[in-house]
């Protein structure tokens, strides 16, 4: 079959999905679909704005490449032939691949992100598309934008590295009609994500849309230990920092 045709795509939004990227190239056949889309990211576990696409043939890539400087919104989007070398040196140079592959770079704290879910997501349905998986109590963060909106975004705390690892084998299911995206994280990556929500303008009934904070109910996830039957281990989780905001909307 020979070595499967690869192409760079670089100046993409770092909201950009599997989805969208395929979409952009809807004129040729992307293998595998949104399976054959990989995005590169930064040391920091952040898209890079590069993705690399895997066309099912050389007539697909040359299609492909007459993309470039054509627009994904604003932005205009370069192309450019690539290799399943450079892809992989590039996965292997971050801290994950939208594959969900994290090797040994998995941290102790167990957090992964997502990206890609529904608006109208909530922790429960995070907690079911992890069915088996012990989740940390409070250890699902919704992250919004400053209007309070949805970002499509969320950050899960697991209460072991196993289970952790495990979740990043749900990359690409679907909660839905939607492909859901998972990252391997940090307790630093979502804490700022929170922070920013938190402090953000334009927030209601305090410093941001989290339950749990002072003179504010619990949540029903924060009176029960951890997801999945078990008790959480106690340590550091998103609902300690930001006074509390960490639960999120069930």
């Amino acid at each position: 079959m020979g070595e499967p045709k690869v192409i760079k795509a670089r100046g993409l939004p770092w909201s950009a999905t599997a989805d969208e990227v395929v979409a952009f190239f809807s004129e040729c056949n992307v293998s595998g679909g949104v399976k054959g889309v990989t995005f590169g990211q930064n040391r920091e576990g952040r898209p890079s704005g590069e993705a690399f696409v895997e066309m099912e043939s050389d007539d697909d890539l040359h299609m492909a490449l007459k993309k470039d400087k054509c627009h994904m919104g604003k932005r205009y989007i370069e192309v450019f032939e690539s290799k399943v070398s450079e892809m992989e040196y590039a996965m292997n140079s971050s801290q994950g691949s939208s594959r969900g592959f994290s090797g040994d770079v998995f941290g102790d704290d167990a957090v992964v992100r997502l990206r890609g879910l529904p608006f109208d997501a909530g922790k429960m349905q995070i907690a079911d598309f992890f069915e088996g998986l012990e989740i940390e109590q409070n250890g699902i963060l919704l992250v919004t934008d400053y209007n309070g909106r949805s970002s499509g975004e969320s950050f899960v705390q697991f209460t072991n590295t196993g289970d952790g690892k495990k979740a990043l084998q749900k990359h690409k299911d679907l909660i839905g009609s939607r492909y859901i995206e998972v990252f391997s994280s940090s307790m630093d990556e979502a804490r700022r994500a929170q922070q920013q929500m938190s402090f953000g303008p334009q927030m209601r009934g305090g410093p941001g849309p989290m339950r749990g904070g002072p003179a504010m109910r619990p949540g029903p996830y924060d009176r029960m230990g951890a997801y999945g039957g078990g008790v959480g281990r106690g340590r550091s989780n998103f609902s300690d920092d930001y006074y509390g905001y960490g639960a999120g909307p069930a």
